[in-house]
């Protein structure tokens, strides 16, 4: 009898220890289970993420070549305009009348500003060719004129980009399906 007893509670405690090893196996493999779940969780969160960069990616390409193409149409198409500008004003008589000097300097320190803002402050990058023949303080009637086109054109290809930048903002931020 003594030793069925024995047997009985070897067999128990048996019985307990590998219950209670099986319980902390089941632990260690739900654990594993739950890490791997959150691991395929965060990749296909990131594989999302790097698919909505790639489509922001290609919006900003397509937009990007848009505008670089009709910006290069407007600044082709703005010579050809300021060659025949200058076709006619050959043969003006008024062409070489001032404009009064007050107004000829304020145009010209202003046009200064503006490039040095854009330049980053630095005037020995400013490329002066285009006012090389108004830096005597004497800006022509005509000089003018020819500085127009030139001018709207430059507002013509920021506007451009600048609706651009909104069609972007548009296309991916509003709506991030990129559609």
């Amino acid at each position: 009898m003594k030793v069925t007893t024995l047997w009985i509670v070897t067999l128990v405690m048996f019985f307990m220890v590998s219950s209670g090893i099986s319980g902390v196996l089941a632990y260690r493999y739900k654990e594993a289970l739950d890490r791997a779940e959150q691991a395929e969780g965060q990749i296909a969160l990131q594989g999302k993420v790097i698919e909505a960069q790639q489509d922001q990616q290609r919006v900003a390409n397509e937009l990007s070549n848009k505008t670089l193409q009709a910006n290069q149409r407007t600044q082709a198409n703005a010579e050809r305009i300021l060659i025949q500008y200058r076709e006619v004003l050959k043969y003006e008589k008024t062409c070489d009348f001032a404009v009064p000097a007050d107004i000829a300097h304020g145009l010209l320190e202003y046009t200064d500003s503006l490039r040095t803002r854009t330049l980053s402050g630095t005037t020995s990058q400013l490329n002066r060719t285009s006012t090389a023949s108004t830096t005597t303080g004497q800006l022509t009637y005509c000089q003018a004129v020819l500085w127009i086109h030139p001018l709207l054109s430059t507002i013509a290809q920021a506007n451009d980009q600048l609706l651009a930048i909104r069609q972007f903002e548009q296309r991916v931020i509003v709506n991030p399906s990129g559609g």
